[in-house]
């Protein structure tokens, strides 16, 4: 089974607080970001990594296709 295209690279973890703050934790320590354009981007990444998302059945068929490579 190929791998999913996603939309953006999930990278680092991100928290979006109330859509006026993200905490983002990375390699390199957290950050605070509640400048309103920087928050819009988070949100439009969040976005697209939600659009990208499997779950049930989709995402138990695809853990099971990895498996089955190794």
């Amino acid at each position: 089974m190929p791998v999913p295209h996603l939309g953006v690279y999930p990278g680092g973890g991100f928290s979006i607080f109330d859509d006026h703050k993200v905490e983002i934790v990375g390699y390199r320590g957290a950050e605070t970001i509640t400048d309103q354009d920087r928050v819009e981007l988070f949100r439009k990444a969040f976005g697209l990594l939600r659009s990208s998302a499997v779950n049930g059945q989709a995402a138990w068929d695809r853990i099971t296709a990895v498996l089955a490579t190794r």
